[in-house]
């Protein structure tokens, strides 16, 4: 049985879905700490005692976007599937994380902000963001025998290229674009498709 949340507890989390929103809204430049706390139902002072600046709480942000996503998202290797329709499956659960969990406007203001806070952007990267999930799975395949062996490490570097090249690039750098289902189908059957053909097996 679980804990019941203290009330501080209960206030972080608050603060961090106002905040979520409001970076969503006004990207993190423009993000007001006041209009957070009268989301959120705190006073600034308690916004402050669990966050101590704007940087802070957007990176907090993020933490708890990334957590979420671990614990959702956990891919097992089935033998009873096709390689490439697992990895079909895996990409599509992959959009929805960054169409829906993030959203295109956060993704923007998350690229906004790294360029212009270089540190933060490492520090996000070293330790906070991390393809666990995807890498996992295909150690499980290579165990299967269904992958070459290899550095997961890289090939998980090489499946993200091809996805964010197909399905994120596009979208967040031109915000006109939108794509349907075929075209979706598409790009995630590309994506696919060229993984296994370079390392697959037969």
């Amino acid at each position: 049985m679980q804990n019941k949340l203290t009330l501080s507890q209960l206030k972080h989390i608050d603060i961090i879905n106002a905040a979520k929103k409001e970076f969503i809204d006004y990207g993190f430049v423009a993000a007001n700490m006041q209009s957070i706390t009268a989301a959120a139902g705190v006073s600034k002072r308690t916004l402050y005692r669990h966050f101590e600046s704007k940087s802070v709480l957007f990176e907090s942000v993020l933490i708890a976007i990334n957590d979420s996503i671990k614990i959702n998202n956990m891919y097992q290797f089935d033998d009873s599937k096709s390689t490439e329709l697992q990895l079909q499956q895996i990409t599509y659960q992959e959009i929805e994380v960054i169409y829906s969990i993030y959203g295109m406007s956060l993704a923007r203001t998350i690229l906004i902000e790294f360029m212009r806070q270089p540190e933060m952007a490492k520090n996000y990267i070293n330790n906070i963001h991390n393809n666990c999930a995807i890498t996992q799975w295909f150690n499980q395949a290579i165990e299967a025998g269904r992958l070459k062996s290899g550095d997961t490490k890289l090939m998980t570097d090489v499946y993200i290229s091809l996805f964010q090249g197909l399905l994120f690039w596009p979208q967040v750098m031109n915000s006109s674009v939108e794509f349907n289902d075929a075209e979706i189908k598409t790009k995630v059957d590309t994506v696919t498709g060229v993984f296994i053909e370079s390392y697959g097996l037969k």
